[in-house]
């Protein structure tokens, strides 16, 4: 197999497993997908060996981890999990920080939940609606709702553009 291959194909594989990872663990591994959509970009770009293929590219290897990781996790408990009524346990307000925001601790009747809003959006009352499910990090569930078209349009661009750039590759 050529390393340009290598690139796009592993590549997929960090984006997939990042995106995964970070639906059900937490944000930070983000780092990992970003750095797939990284690699897929680079063997892209080596494959149509041509300048202007890069452009679209690196805009679909950066922005694919952080499109896909907060629209999957967002679609994902659409499908899966239940909405509880929780009651705010303690507040940590950080306004004078960079990103102003509240870290919240919630008695779900499930059990606590650590979840975290901007200083904007911030909880008025001493309840919040939760989405829960299982193995997925829990939600507001008033937060932005992704649909499923937005989620695989990402990744069906950046599927599409492969063979795009072997195209682009054979006509020179």
């Amino acid at each position: 197999m050529y390393p340009v291959w290598q690139l796009i194909l592993g590549g997929f594989a960090m984006l997939a497993g990042g995106v995964g990872l970070g639906v059900t663990l937490t944000y930070g591994l983000v780092f990992v997908a970003m750095l797939g959509g990284l690699a897929y970009a680079v063997g892209v770009t080596a494959l149509a060996e041509r300048k202007w293929i890069a452009l679209p590219a690196f805009v679909l290897g950066i922005a694919a981890p952080f499109l896909l990781t907060s629209g999957t996790h967002s679609v994902v408990m659409q499908r899966v999990g239940h909405v509880e009524t929780c009651a705010v346990v303690s507040a940590d307000e950080n306004p004078f920080v960079k990103h102003p925001s509240v870290e919240y601790v919630l008695a779900c009747p499930s059990g606590e939940v650590e979840l975290e809003r901007d200083w904007n959006t911030r909880l008025r009352g001493r309840e919040a609606e939760v989405l829960i499910g299982p193995a997925v990090r829990p939600m507001f569930a008033d937060s932005t709702r992704w649909n499923l078209l937005a989620v695989t349009s990402v990744l069906g661009a950046m599927i599409l553009l492969v063979p795009v750039a072997r195209l682009v590759r054979k006509r020179q």
